[in-house]
């Protein structure tokens, strides 16, 4: 009959219920910190995606305006970006969504940029004024 020493004994015995719970509090520490991390990294690519965005409709609108010497109307919209006319072919393909989905709002003539126009996305709140919009204008 074999004996089991002490030590060796010691070694086979496995993890205790404590020691267990001290490894999942510790990985649901880490959990919790990597994933604010992320969600914070997420919402910031999201405001730069919509800055970068308005930055091009601007670019697209300031064409048209080389093209047809005036502005979109409000009523025309971004959506006049994407139409030809006889003198021009349309500036865009087509006008994305904000990184929420939501269309951009265009102004013309601005309410902020009076002798142009404005472009602006709600945010992730998608309400005006909700303190994350993302404008064409400086606040």
């Amino acid at each position: 009959m074999k004996t089991i020493s002490k030590t060796a004994a010691a070694a086979q015995r496995g993890m205790t219920l404590i020691e267990i719970m001290v490894v999942v509090v510790i990985i649901s520490l880490v959990t919790g910190v990597v994933g604010v991390n992320v969600f914070n990294a997420l919402k910031d690519a999201s405001s730069k995606t919509a800055r970068t965005q308005i930055k091009n409709l601007e670019e697209g609108v300031e064409l048209y305006h080389l093209s047809h010497h005036r502005y979109p109307s409000t009523g025309e919209g971004l959506a006049a970006l994407t139409t030809s006319s006889p003198q021009s072919a349309p500036v865009l393909k087509e006008v994305p969504m904000d990184p929420w989905g939501k269309p951009f709002v265009y102004i013309q003539p601005g309410a902020h940029n009076t002798d142009s126009f404005d472009i602006m996305s709600y945010g992730a709140d998608q309400v005006e004024g909700g303190g994350d919009d993302i404008t064409n204008w400086s606040k």
